[in-house]
């Protein structure tokens, strides 16, 4: 059976705007997680989008299940194999700065603005029209199509967690449209660790920065008592070129500095606005325990060289290490890391080293979410199918899969890869301030996923 699926798309264009509109003006922000609060478990935000794609399945025919608004699914056909989708809802704070309301949806030369354009409401919308394409054709499979719908991602998977719980059977194949085009068949492991500490009296009263540890600071925020830093702080300003605010309150001055934001797997491409402050307590002389844990293990070093975890393979890539969030208060801190390490690494002793390190200077680490590394053999029946799918529509016969420091939930659904929706060669601002989608580029992500889809059910 031959369809042009992108004349599909093209016909139903104003109806996909319409719906992309919709799920994107929601502000999906993880707020608390209550288990208790049995309708909204993770906002009220967040349930919203939920039951926007729910409904939107009720809408076009599709069968639905919200599993106890943890999560949900949309499901089309009845037999018994399936091939599976897993999209996620909430989305990454919005931060400042915004050219456009991060919230508006707004259209502007060919780009939708908006957080989650990309990550990931954007190619959540792209597979569900993927699935919805074939429905309406009455296109003949062989494997039912489910697309399920993930709700804190972003933070620690409880809601895919309770699904795959409650409804545990797997795919014979599947995809995550939460990554990079062509395709990634490897992610690497990734652990949140939690940095724990007091302090005496300090000169250094509250100390701020991120939002979360898998995004790296864009500014960092420091309360002192020592007035006669204001003038040092605005000559490091100058003459380093960086943009800060020094104003004295109360008897108390407050430093500010801006960095630059970047996605936790490419701390790298940031700018950590924690580290140009603590550079500039350094060279006013000014050093406690929190400091001291900074300097010693952290201060510039995104590739874990001064805790001893440096490693690099020639598949997967470096071991990466972004210091997310940091927090002093009332002689209370805490500092949240994001590691992330490729094959030839192994998880259980990276965490050693780390709480070891920390441990030696005094201080309680906390390990949290470890989510183990993903493999897929990229000689695979599936992997030749969905590149030679991305092949057809983009043109880049040259193209190989890839492996990734990001994490998606391909590694909570078995036989899956990431696969999109970003294309090569094109900017990315996810998890960044001013995050768009390219509307062509989504268009045709939308056609290779109802490709793919058809290729893998048929």
């Amino acid at each position: 059976m031959k369809i042009d699926f992108t004349r599909e798309v093209e016909i139903r264009k104003d109806e996909i705007l319409k719906d992309l509109k919709g799920l994107i003006q929601i502000n999906s922000e993880l707020t608390t997680f209550d288990p208790k609060r049995t309708n909204a478990p993770f906002g009220e935000g967040i349930d919203e989008a939920l039951t926007y794609m729910l409904d939107l399945g009720k809408r076009d025919g599709f069968s639905t299940l919200n599993a106890d608004h943890f999560a949900g699914h949309i499901e089309h056909g009845t037999q018994d194999e399936y091939v599976g989708m897993v999209g996620h809802l909430d989305v990454v704070p919005a931060g400042s700065g915004w050219s456009f309301p991060p919230y508006g949806a707004v259209i502007h030369d060919g780009k939708m603005y908006g957080r989650g354009t990309e990550d990931d409401k954007g190619p959540t919308i792209a597979a569900y029209y993927a699935m919805k394409i074939l429905k309406d054709l009455n296109v003949p499979l062989s494997k039912r199509i489910k697309l399920i719908l993930g709700t804190d991602e972003e933070t620690q998977w409880r809601g895919i967690g309770h699904y795959f719980k409650q409804y545990p059977e797997q795919p014979v194949a599947g995809f995550i449209p939460d990554s990079e085009f062509p395709l990634t068949y490897g992610e690497k492991g990734i652990l949140k660790v939690t940095v724990k500490g007091k302090l005496p009296v300090s000169e250094l009263v509250s100390f701020h920065a991120g939002l979360r540890d898998n995004m790296v600071p864009d500014n960092a925020t420091a309360v002192v008592s020592d007035l006669s830093l204001k003038e040092p702080f605005e000559a490091f300003l100058s003459k380093n070129g960086y943009i800060g605010t020094a104003s004295i309150t109360n008897q108390f001055l407050t430093l500010s500095i801006d960095g630059k934001s970047a996605h936790g797997s490419t701390p790298d491409e940031g700018v950590n606005a924690a580290y140009l402050l603590v550079h500039f307590f350094n060279q006013a002389g000014i050093n406690n325990k929190f400091l001291d844990a900074i300097n010693s293990y952290l201060l510039d070093d995104t590739k874990g060289s001064k805790i001893g975890i440096e490693y690099h393979d020639e598949e997967m890539g470096p071991v990466t290490l972004n210091a997310g969030v940091f927090k002093l208060e009332n002689g209370v801190f805490e500092i949240i890391l994001n590691p992330r390490y490729p094959n030839g690494v192994n998880g259980e002793e990276m965490i050693r080293k780390i709480v070891l390190a920390f441990e030696s200077l005094g201080l309680e680490v906390e390990v949290g979410k470890h989510q183990k590394l993903l493999y897929i053999d990229p000689k695979s029946e599936m992997i030749k199918t969905l590149m030679d799918v991305y092949k057809k529509y983009s043109k880049d016969m040259d193209a190989k899969p890839q492996t990734t420091g990001g994490g998606t939930f391909a590694r909570a659904m078995k036989n899956s890869v990431a696969f999109g929706p970003h294309f090569p060669g094109k900017p990315s601002y996810i998890h960044q301030k001013d995050e768009y989608v390219i509307m062509d580029d989504f268009f045709m992500s939308i056609a290779i996923y109802a490709d793919a889809l058809y290729q893998l059910a048929k």
